[in-house]
């Protein structure tokens, strides 16, 4: 049984807004095993010391463009929800100023894990944007009825047993769809998927 966690990253002076997911499964089915709200980077590295083959989706720029702007991951993401009738503004310049400190501890803190576990950079709305009912999507971030019904979408894909105490908080439904999103990219089933391009990229961006 295979073990896939996501992330849902704040900035590294605003950990209370970091929540981590994790799930156990295979090819067919996900089912959760616990949830850490609040997260620092030393409870998410405790969690992963010593295990193997573990698959995690983060939801935060994990590299940034040489020069600054766009990466063309960010480009090709973009241009691919608007296209779904998402909105363009959930997908940031890495180096803009509300994104930098982000970005920071998303590149230390997948350089710091992917020794024990295949990292992949998520985008937890764009996941289930490109394959759930968009209005439930466009809503899910404030209205908890939408989360409740996102839930249910999960559950009919295989991944179950999601708590009622993830879905209070938009943060933590949103490490549980990074994980999704890593459980997807793991099998070879992502919606969008821009591969690595090292050394400036080096992880893989999948929905």
């Amino acid at each position: 049984m295979n073990q896939y966690a996501g992330i849902d990253l704040s900035g590294p002076s605003n950990t209370k807004d970091t929540s981590l997911a994790i799930f156990e499964g295979n090819a067919a089915q996900l089912s959760f095993v616990q949830l850490f709200e609040g997260a620092t980077d030393e409870k998410i590295y405790e969690q992963f010391r010593g295990k193997k083959d573990v698959t995690i989706g983060i939801d935060a720029p994990l590299s940034y463009q040489p020069g600054g702007g766009d990466r063309p991951s960010d480009r090709a993401l973009r241009q691919r929800i608007v296209n779904a009738g998402m909105r363009s503004g959930s997908i940031m310049t890495p180096t803009m100023t509300r994104m930098v400190y982000l970005t920071l501890r998303g590149i230390s803190l997948s350089r710091g894990l992917e020794a024990n576990a295949h990292i992949v950079e998520v985008h937890p709305g764009a996941a289930i944007g490109l394959r759930a009912r968009l209005e439930a999507v466009l809503a899910y971030k404030t209205d908890i009825d939408s989360r409740y019904e996102l839930r249910n979408f999960l559950e009919s894909e295989g991944m179950t047993g999601i708590p009622e105490k993830a879905l209070q908080s938009s943060h933590s439904f949103d490490s549980c769809l990074a994980a999704y999103a890593a459980w997807k990219w793991h099998e070879r089933k992502s919606e969008f998927l821009y591969q690595a391009e090292p050394p400036f990229h080096p992880f893989d961006m999948s929905c």
